[in-house]
């Protein structure tokens, strides 16, 4: 697939268009990214039929912003795209940052089958006191 509109894709969060049909993404590298986010933001037992799917990022709304969060954040978050979109994207680099309190995340990664090289950012702060 090299094109960058290859196919119909799903869009996330799944919807219905204004056709009354399933929304798409209108790019392969729009579909890329919606993947991406939605694998980020889920949580592993969150899915009644994948348990093992997402990379749990949101549980770190709960930890302390440390070097330990930061670490935990690229381990879950590389295992996981390893696991479930080794064939739709490339990691290039995840950088996790943390300064003061806010923690963010920076994910480098190519559209598999194409020459698209994208970043995707998360970031969170904690909350003031």
């Amino acid at each position: 697939m090299k094109g960058s509109t290859a196919g119909r894709h799903l869009s996330f969060p799944f919807r219905i268009a204004a056709n009354g049909r399933a929304a798409s993404a209108d790019t392969l590298g729009r579909q890329a990214l919606e993947e991406l986010v939605q694998l980020v933001l889920t949580n592993q037992g969150e899915r009644l039929f994948l348990p093992d799917f997402g990379a749990s990022a949101q549980r770190l709304l709960f930890e302390g912003i440390t070097d330990t969060t930061a670490t935990m954040a690229r381990s879950m978050i590389t295992q996981a795209v390893q696991q479930w979109l080794a064939n739709r994207v490339n990691l290039n680099q995840l950088a996790v940052t943390v300064n003061d309190t806010t923690i963010t995340i920076a994910i480098t990664y190519q559209v598999a089958g194409t020459d698209q090289v994208r970043q995707a950012i998360f970031q969170r702060s904690a909350p003031s006191a």
